[in-house]
């Protein structure tokens, strides 16, 4: 018997056909409604990755103003090595070998994975990248063996240093040339952060900004990350709970998000870049070498995001060969455990106050998931009903309090660290509302300007 605490399950009952297919033993409970085989869970996987792809294509799509085929898009995908974006990967490879297996010269679109290694810790602690030595870890080896076509690379997170999108100043402790490594300047600067939230917040922040970066300098049509319902409703409560809730249209659903302008002026060494690409060849319009239609913005999609974690994880161990294996140790050792306890959450606390607010929510979520999926869902699509600001507009308040708008290269105001649009109303609000009153201090009101309410909470805590 299928209980509401397990994974998508394999029912009891030998005969029990698909709901689907006819053709095959249904095994596996999908969501309550039907009982599926292995092939039809599979496709079911797919279809809805596939299906919010075409939605992308359709939105971010050229005019056919020239004459010839249409070149394929480019995406970058966003591999943290994870369950979702391993899943992600692996979707997308098999859609493009069914391309190839159907006859067609040419795919629907081209994909890049980057994983962005955490440096500031060894890698015996943090279980892959590359060390200083330049050895890989045996993790990374396998994704590139596995997927060879996703031509995967690794970026260092303290590349993040050299980008010009971030204003580092507004941290506590901003870098300098003096210390000796890239890597221990940003172990110092998170260091410095106030707390565990801090310093995990700042380090996600952090990634985003390297694959966004890393995005434009492949000239790609898109950032794909691996987000699955779950991990999107982790984000938009905890996004809220540190005073983002204004962004979280960006942080969260679909669609372009701005690319600062500093970003078309060149990329740190090391970046991962497409040298044989030749837009002129493809009758591409470039400013600066990134084509013109996304020079001002990036389209940022979950393509998994229909989906629960439960049921990722169960696609990777129906995959031949499995690629639950082919995980990280760390999170290979969640999963089983995850599995072990029966109820979709994760192990004991050992001390709460090593735990970040990502961290509360992770864990909040992996149980409701298990026996409330509805639940989870509906925090998704509440979120999604959120306008965005039009990225090509600024909104500012007079003196009243009344909305006016002013062309986007006239001082549209972004945040330093996160990036999105700042609610400078909204954050002076909370302020008054919290006390918080510091205007004395010409350091913090320097940074008030800069930043978001929100990054402004996670640096000084």
């Amino acid at each position: 018997m299928t209980t509401a605490a397990s994974t998508p399950a394999e029912t009891a009952g030998s005969s029990r056909p698909c709901n689907r297919c006819k053709d095959h033993e249904g095994t596996i409970d999908l969501r309550g409604a039907e009982s599926v085989c292995k092939t039809c869970f599979a496709y079911y996987v797919s279809s809805k990755a596939i299906k919010r792809l075409e939605a992308l294509q359709r939105e971010t799509a050229a005019p056919r103003s020239t004459k010839g085929p249409r070149r394929p898009q480019r995406y970058l995908v966003g591999l943290s090595c994870g369950p979702s974006s391993t899943a992600l990967l692996h979707v997308l490879t098999e859609n493009v070998r069914q391309q190839r297996d159907r006859g067609q010269k040419t795919s629907r679109f081209e994909y890049f994975a980057v994983h962005v290694v955490d440096d500031t810790i060894p890698s015996s602690v943090r279980g892959g990248g590359r060390d200083g030595d330049g050895e890989e870890d045996p993790y990374i080896a396998a994704f590139r063996t596995r997927f060879p076509d996703a031509n995967l690379q690794t970026v260092p997170l303290s590349s993040a240093l050299d980008l010009p999108s971030i204003d580092w100043t507004s941290l506590p402790t901003p870098p300098t040339p003096t210390t000796p490594s890239p890597s221990h300047r940003l172990s110092q600067i998170l260091q410095s952060l106030p707390s565990t939230t801090s310093r995990a917040d700042i380090h996600r922040l952090l990634i985003r900004h390297v694959l966004l970066a890393a995005s434009s300098a492949r000239s790609c049509d898109a950032l794909l990350l691996g987000h699955s319902t779950t991990s999107l409703a982790e984000l938009t409560l905890s996004e809220t709970a540190k005073g983002r809730g204004f962004s979280l249209p960006w942080l969260v659903n679909d669609g372009a998000v701005p690319v600062p302008s500093s970003l078309n002026h060149g990329f740190p060494e090391g970046f991962p870049s497409d040298s044989n690409n030749n837009n002129n060849n493809n009758n591409i319009a470039t400013t600066n070498g990134i084509p013109t239609e996304t020079a001002g913005h990036l389209p940022i999609y979950s393509p998994l995001r229909e989906l629960f974690r439960k049921e990722l994880v169960l696609y990777l161990s129906q995959t031949s060969p499995a690629l639950i294996g082919l995980l990280p140790p760390g999170e290979a050792a969640r999963i089983n455990s995850a599995a072990a306890n029966g109820s979709g959450g994760v192990g004991a606390v050992v001390s709460h106050r090593d735990l970040s607010i990502d961290d509360v929510l992770g864990r909040y979520f992996s149980e409701v998931e298990a026996s409330y999926p509805s639940v989870v869902a509906n925090v998704v699509r509440t979120t999604g009903k959120l306008l965005r600001r039009p990225v090509d507009t600024d909104h500012s308040h007079d003196h009243e309090g009344n909305i006016t708008s002013s062309n986007a290269n006239n001082g549209r105001t972004n945040c330093g660290l996160c990036g999105a649009p700042v609610d400078e109303l909204g954050d002076e609000r909370w302020r008054g509302e919290i006390g918080d009153d510091e205007d004395e201090n010409r350091n913090r009101a320097e940074t008030r300007r800069k930043l978001c309410y929100g990054c402004q909470r996670s640096i000084r805590g």
